[in-house]
């Protein structure tokens, strides 16, 4: 009978101040909605280092018959050029910030190019003579790539040295960026949130008076009579939850697996409609805490019994 009635309350408040739990639930989902995009970027933004370092952070291509680079002049690196870097490599000077390279040579480059552009007709007018030499260095501290960049930059022989983590840093930057802008707005929205809630249930105990004081003078307990305000604002916050995760859902489906994923590679783009199984419930839970917090404040101060 009393879970019956707390029932009955609870969808009679909300029927009661259905604009104001209409807006709250917009609110709510449009702010739980950035602070899951928050959380979705947070977790690209890892696994996508964590794949830079995995992966060949530096890369340093030798002289081709096609290079036009200063370092170049001589044409295609010597036999002896490549002992060079090579030696360098397994020196001294470079085994704090080298843990491993890998040597590809010009056939292993040539079947490589073949692969990532078979069907093109220009591929059979290169032979491996027109590919270069190249060294993949994996480095024991990523953010110190920069040191091994400029010891191989400009040495005769060498073309270009790449650094995986650097080409990459605008677009990690641009995500914390986001992630940032995103968490921010989603805590203006939350304040929002919480004071429509907080004004909800004050209407609501505004319209209930009557009812409140017969169920003091009967003997009621502070926790029966405010059960229902409590979980009024809680409904309208999960609700809310509930369309946030839609919206991220629709998100991840459309815009991130059929168009960034296919477009920047599956290595790098690593958030999926899956994770909404733990983002989902993070979202519902802060939600309903938000709202529940809120109205434990409103009733605080406006519910006098």
């Amino acid at each position: 009978m009393r879970a019956r009635y707390i029932l009955g309350e609870i969808l009679t408040g909300l029927w009661r101040n259905v604009a104001m739990v209409i807006s709250v639930v917009i609110v709510t989902a449009v702010s739980l909605s950035f602070v899951g995009a928050g959380l979705l970027m947070q977790k690209q933004i890892m696994d996508m280092k964590s794949t830079l370092v995995e992966q060949s952070q530096v890369t340093i291509y030798l002289c081709s018959p096609h290079s036009t680079a200063a370092s170049c002049a001589g044409g295609a690196a010597s036999d002896a050029q490549i002992e060079e870097v090579r030696t360098a490599l397994e020196g001294d000077v470079l085994s704090p910030y080298v843990e491993s390279y890998e040597e590809r040579s010009q056939e292993e480059a040539l079947t490589i190019y073949q692969d990532q552009f078979s069907g093109e007709g220009f591929v059979s007018n290169f032979t491996a003579e027109d590919m270069p030499v190249s060294f993949h260095l994996t480095l024991k501290d990523a953010e110190q790539s920069a040191a091994v960049v400029e010891f191989f930059q400009g040495r005769d022989g060498v073309d270009e040295v790449t650094d995986l983590l650097s080409a990459f840093a605008p677009f990690i930057d641009v995500l914390n960026q986001s992630t940032l802008f995103a968490l921010g707005l989603a805590v203006l929205m939350l304040i929002a949130a919480a004071l429509l809630v907080a004004t909800t249930i004050r209407m609501s105990v505004a319209g209930r008076r009557r009812e409140i004081a017969i169920m003091r003078l009967v003997g009621a307990s502070n926790v029966f009579i405010r059960a229902p305000f409590l979980l009024e604002g809680a409904v309208a916050a999960i609700i809310g939850g509930v369309i946030a995760s839609g919206m991220l859902w629709l998100g991840l489906h459309y815009i991130v697996e059929d168009w960034l994923t296919p477009t920047l590679g599956a290595e790098l783009i690593t958030i999926t409609t899956g994770d909404l199984l733990w983002a989902a419930p993070i979202l519902v839970v802060l939600g309903a805490v938000l709202a529940i917090g809120a109205s434990v404040v409103s009733l605080n101060r406006y519910l006098k019994v």
